[in-house]
């Protein structure tokens, strides 16, 4: 297992809101206003990457899908919590 983040830049209002809400149905935590995290596999950045590939707009926006081991995630550097989406949307603190 991975922690999978997805960051994004979308000018377009509908595009954004269309991409933060299928992030979300896909359990995915809102960190910050155009970040999202979730605990997942490779294929699953795989899968989130040509989902929203086909929904943004290359010319325009810019999308970044991480896979980043748990170890790495929880050394990261940050203030406030660390939570990350379990498979089923709840949120876990580290």
């Amino acid at each position: 297992m991975v922690v999978v983040m997805v960051v994004y830049d979308i000018s377009d209002d509908e595009v954004r809101n269309l991409v933060a809400s299928k992030l979300l149905k896909m359990g995915f935590t809102r960190i910050q206003k155009s970040v999202y995290v979730r605990r997942g596999t490779l294929g699953t950045s795989r899968y989130v990457f040509r989902l929203l590939s086909r929904i943004i707009d290359p010319l325009r926006d810019r999308l970044l899908v991480l896979s980043i081991s748990d170890r790495d995630y929880i050394s990261s550097l940050s203030i406030g919590p660390k939570a990350i989406g379990d498979t089923h949307g709840g949120n876990i603190l580290l």
